[in-house]
């Protein structure tokens, strides 16, 4: 089963996440900059959901922890945000994003998304996540 990190400050986006995949991918959940990173680390996820907008600090830093470091730059990361300009998505892309999705999740969008960056990453494909 496929390891997904659910990388937001809310509670509420741990839960719907859980409800919504949590019969398709075991969940793992981090709140804060510093759990996400050492989470990232230690229990390898397949993918991380990071939102976009953490309150101790910008996922902007996060993201380019996680693509620096030899342990975590292969692991994609998909941005998630309830709102977000094209300018800053296409900031996160550059930063190494695999992708973007919108709050509140719909089930079909997330499954799809997630499912195609671990079939990217499965068949090596790092170049494009």
């Amino acid at each position: 089963m496929k390891r997904i990190l659910v990388a937001d400050d809310m509670p509420t986006v741990f839960e719907q996440a859980k409800e919504i995949i949590g019969g398709r991918y075991e969940v793992i959940t981090a709140g804060t900059g510093t759990e996400i990173i050492a989470t990232a680390k230690s229990e390898r996820p397949d993918v991380i959901l990071l939102d976009m907008f953490m309150d101790d600090e910008m996922s902007e830093g996060i993201l380019k922890t996680l693509k620096e470091d030899e342990e975590t730059k292969g692991i994609p990361v998909i941005i998630t945000a309830s709102d977000a300009s094209i300018m800053a998505i296409s900031k996160y892309y550059k930063l190494g994003a695999a992708d973007f999705i919108k709050k509140p999740f719909v089930e079909n969008v997330l499954f799809r998304r997630i499912d195609v960056v671990c079939a990217l990453k499965d068949d090596g494909h790092t170049d494009l996540i």
